[in-house]
């Protein structure tokens, strides 16, 4: 392809990007490469016996770690369920949405259901994997571990926190695949992430939370880096993205840590909910060892 014609197949997809009717209609995930890395390197973030029971099924979870962005091209119904617009009702830190959500437990309203109800999903599926590994129903706890791991990966992307999660209100259209996928793919390979080890939740609904006003303040932080590397060019200049990574790396790298912790913790915390069962094929834990003594 010339020079030409790329030049303009960058300037038709900005343009396609920008459109205010595609972005309402579609739910913006981190990108595949981001959701496989989250998936593979949280299997083994988890202590034993769950880490061996996970990483037999790594290839899995990895092959099927978008499947709930596939279901969300097809079905509208499943767009809400990647995202939360919280500051479309109100400012942070929110105090009426961790009244509804935190300290009442009540279900989304429809406001807050067209604004994204992710938070609420999450709960949902860690319970339906709880109840999975209590039954000992394997391949449906496969199922609902791959679609914990995606909502919870999703809650911290910083751009699936806030109204401008595209950067359509401050002239920055185009941000969110730059951050979440053009970004991690250049970086494929060099990404240094340091999760913290999973932990039992002991508040589910508070943990949320948490990770959501801790993904919502970095919101301003990838478009301020954003900006700060467009200053003084455009998008399509040559400088734009290393400029852009250079800022936004760290960035990157942070976020994705958090949900590779987020989402090993939710794992373990269905586990343990579910009474520690033994798992299909896992090694043994030394305390279960010394139970069975």
């Amino acid at each position: 392809m010339d020079p030409t014609s790329k030049r303009q197949k960058l300037v038709a997809l900005l343009a396609l990007a920008s459109s205010p009717l595609i972005f309402s209609s579609l739910a913006w995930p981190w990108g595949r490469r981001a959701h496989e890395v989250v998936n593979e390197l949280a299997s083994k973030n988890l202590p034993e016996p769950l880490r061996t029971y996970f990483q037999s099924r790594q290839a899995y979870f990895v092959e099927h770690s978008t499947d709930p962005d596939l279901l969300a091209k097809d079905d509208p119904s499943e767009r809400p369920h990647h995202y939360i617009n919280g500051d479309a009702n109100e400012r942070y830190p929110f105090p009426r949405l961790e009244e509804h959500f935190f300290r009442e437990h009540r279900a989304p309203t429809a406001l807050e259901k067209r604004n994204g109800d992710v938070i609420w999903q999450i709960e949902t599926y860690v319970l339906r994997l709880t109840k999975d590994f209590k039954d000992k129903r394997w391949d449906d706890a496969d199922h609902d571990a791959v679609y914990v791991a995606h909502y919870a990966a999703d809650l911290t992307q910083p751009l699936h926190t806030v109204s401008n999660y595209d950067g359509q209100l401050t002239h920055q259209a185009g941000i969110h695949a730059r951050f979440e996928t053009e970004l991690v793919n250049a970086l494929n390979g060099r990404l240094k992430l340091a999760p913290q080890p999973a932990a039992a939740i002991l508040n589910l609904r508070a943990r949320i939370f948490g990770e959501y006003l801790a993904s919502y303040r970095r919101s301003k932080d990838v478009l301020g880096a954003d900006r700060s590397a467009v200053a003084g060019r455009t998008y399509l200049d040559p400088g734009f993205f290393p400029a852009f990574s250079k800022a936004a790396q760290p960035l990157a790298e942070e976020r994705l840590s958090a949900a590779i912790s987020f989402v090993s913790s939710l794992w373990y915390t269905a586990w343990v909910g579910a009474g520690q069962p033994r798992l299909l094929g896992a090694a043994r834990s030394p305390s279960m060892r010394r139970e069975e003594k």
